[in-house]
């Protein structure tokens, strides 16, 4: 995954294109996206700006839930 920061003035078409797209996208707080080597030929293409991050200065999203928590089984009365 590549790592971006859309500019604050292009972040609604940049968001947009990339939503558009069909390929997932891992928003992320301040303009900032998880994105694929074909989400950057797009944001090129439409003459988005952005900058590449490195990965390790990227925050990324705790988890909500442990991983090793269980999730129970809802009974067909509760759905």
């Amino acid at each position: 995954m590549i790592y971006i920061q859309i500019s604050k003035d292009d972040n609604a078409v940049g968001f947009l294109a990339l939503a558009k797209s069909g390929t997932s996208v891992l928003c992320l707080p301040e303009n900032m996206y998880g994105v694929s080597s074909e989400h950057l030929k797009l944001l090129r293409r439409k003459r988005i700006a952005f900058k590449k991050l490195e990965s390790n200065t990227v925050p990324l999203p705790k988890p909500s839930r442990p991983h090793n928590e269980k999730i129970r089984d809802l009974p067909a009365t509760e759905i």
